[in-house]
C-alpha cells in the first residue's frame, strides 16, 4: 500500500485536521493554522495549562517546548505547531491563568459578600478564602511577575493582569462603601500579593495567615472609610513633630 501523500495546501491541511488524518506533530512550517477543530482546541488548552504547571514547579527557565509538551502528554512538536515561540506560549498561558484567577476572585468576593453581614465579616471571609489558595497557582503567578522584570515582552500582559486585579478590587471596595476605591485598589492588591508571597516563603509558620491578612485588610479599609476632612485631620497629626 502506497503511503498517503501529505496535504500541501491550506485547504488540504484543514480538511485533514477535520477528518483526523493529520496529527499536529509535523515538522516546523512557516505558517501556523488557527486551531479550528475541537481536538485542536483541547490540545492547545492542555499546552497552556501544562506551561503554567511547569512554571510553578520549576521556574520560567524550565518552560521549554519539550517540557511543556511532555507535561501535556502530547507529541514533542505540538508546541511549535500551535505557538510561534516560547514567549507566545508563556504569554497566552499567563492570559489564561489571569482570566481564571480573576473569575475565581470574583466568585470569592461574591460568596463573601453574600455570606457577610458587614464589611468586616466580608473581609474576614475573603481573607480566609485567599489563605486557602493553591500553592502552585500562587507560585506560577509570582514566577511570571519575576520573569516580566527580565523579559520586556511579558511586561504588557503582566500589567494587564494587575489592571484586572485592581479593577476587581475597586468594584469590591466600592460595593463595601469605601471612599475613593479607585485609589485604594492598587494598595489592596499589593497587600494581598505581599501576604501571599510571605506565605510561600514561610509555609510552616505558626502564624495564622488568614487572621493576619484580615487585620491588615481591615486596617487599610478603615483609612478609606473616612471622609476627606477627617482623613486630612488625621494626616495632619502624622506630620506633627515627634515628641
Amino acid at each position: 500500500m502506497e503511503p498517503t501523500p501529505l496535504p500541501v495546501s491550506i485547504e488540504e491541511i484543514e480538511a485533514a485536521l477535520a477528518d483526523g488524518s493529520l496529527d499536529p506533530d509535523p515538522p516546523a512550517r512557516a505558517g501556523k493554522l488557527p486551531p479550528t477543530q475541537e481536538r485542536s482546541r483541547r490540545r492547545r488548552d492542555a499546552l497552556l495549562r501544562a506551561a503554567i504547571e511547569v512554571l510553578a514547579e520549576s521556574g520560567a527557565k524550565s518552560v521549554t517546548h519539550r517540557a511543556v509538551a511532555a507535561r501535556a502528554k502530547l507529541p514533542a512538536a505540538s508546541t511549535t505547531y500551535y505557538f510561534e515561540s516560547i514567549d507566545q506560549l508563556t504569554e497566552e498561558a499567563l492570559r489564561l491563568h489571569v482570566s481564571e484567577r480573576v473569575a475565581e476572585l470574583e466568585a470569592l468576593a461574591a460568596t463573601a459578600a453574600a455570606g457577610g453581614k458587614s464589611a468586616e465579616a466580608v473581609a474576614r471571609r475573603f481573607a480566609e478564602a485567599l489563605a486557602d489558595r493553591s500553592r502552585e497557582a500562587v507560585i506560577a503567578q509570582y514566577e511570571v511577575y519575576l520573569e516580566a522584570a527580565r523579559v520586556p515582552a511579558l511586561r504588557e500582559p503582566v500589567a494587564q493582569a494587575l489592571d484586572a486585579f485592581e479593577r476587581l478590587a475597586e468594584a469590591s471596595l466600592a460595593a463595601l462603601g469605601a471612599h475613593h476605591p479607585e485609589q485604594a485598589a492598587a494598595a489592596f492588591v499589593a497587600m494581598i500579593d505581599g501576604f501571599a508571597l510571605h506565605r510561600l516563603a514561610r509555609p510552616d509558620s505558626d502564624r495564622d495567615g488568614a487572621a493576619a491578612l484580615f487585620e491588615a485588610l481591615r486596617a487599610l479599609f478603615l483609612s478609606y472609610t473616612m471622609d476627606d476632612d477627617e482623613r486630612e485631620r488625621r494626616l495632619a497629626k502624622l506630620r506633627e513633630p515627634l515628641r
